[in-house]
């Protein structure tokens, strides 16, 4: 009765499909921890499977390589910080631009600072491991910098107006952002996280006055 029950769809209550599922989390999980300590050459699918608890065989239940393994993991980052700073700007005022801006990233620098292992795989380990990997990256920050921008009023009209190309100004406001935070984590945080955020906000308060403010 027990292998009928094993070798079944559902096991103690819970489906194939879901044990599968808490697998691949663990190996994210896991992935992230040991990107953090290593980096990503620097680890192994053992050392990934030891950390997660589980043998190796897992690994490529979920995965092909340890390339897909890696943007899993980026793309797991990348999902709890862009949710973080979606729920902080929630219920701010559209029409506040500089306080979206600040708390955008104040909460995106706080993040990286409290979760260090995140930080190292979403600004280190991920870039200039293949093509595929950097556009993975590149296009997943236009995204979110796309989706920031869409606060400021007439933000996409203002860049046709001035001759601008709106996804190329996406990549240069986040691109001074993720340089900067870069730079902060590199450093081992030793700036405050206020001196950080003012820090970006004079590049992109200057941006905002010349091209993001409403017309008058």
């Amino acid at each position: 009765m027990e292998t009928e029950i094993r070798s079944g769809r559902r096991y103690k209550g819970v489906s194939n499909e879901q044990r599968r599922a808490e697998r691949r989390e663990k190996l994210v999980d896991a992935a992230i921890a040991v990107y953090g300590a290593v980096g990503y050459h620097g680890a192994t699918v053992r050392a990934i499977c030891a950390e997660a608890g589980l043998t190796e065989r897992y690994f490529y239940e979920s995965f092909e390589n340890g390339e897909a393994l890696l943007a899993a993991a980026f793309e797991a980052v990348m999902a709890r910080l862009t949710e973080e700073v979606m729920t902080a700007l929630a219920p701010l005022s559209t029409f506040d631009m500089g306080s979206i801006v600040r708390t955008a990233l104040a909460t995106y620098y706080g993040q990286l600072r409290a979760n260090p292992n995140e930080a190292r795989v979403f600004l280190v380990e991920i870039l200039g491991v293949s093509p595929r990997m950097d556009t993975i990256y590149w296009d997943t920050i236009r995204q979110v910098s796309l989706s920031i921008l869409r606060f400021a009023p007439d933000a996409a009209e203002r860049a046709d107006d001035l001759g601008l190309d709106l996804d190329l100004f996406a990549d240069g406001l986040i691109g001074a952002v993720v340089q900067i935070a870069l730079g902060w984590v590199r450093s081992g945080y030793a700036a405050p996280i206020d001196t950080v955020v003012e820090t970006a906000m004079a590049i992109l308060g200057a941006v905002n006055r010349e091209y993001l403010s409403p017309r008058a």
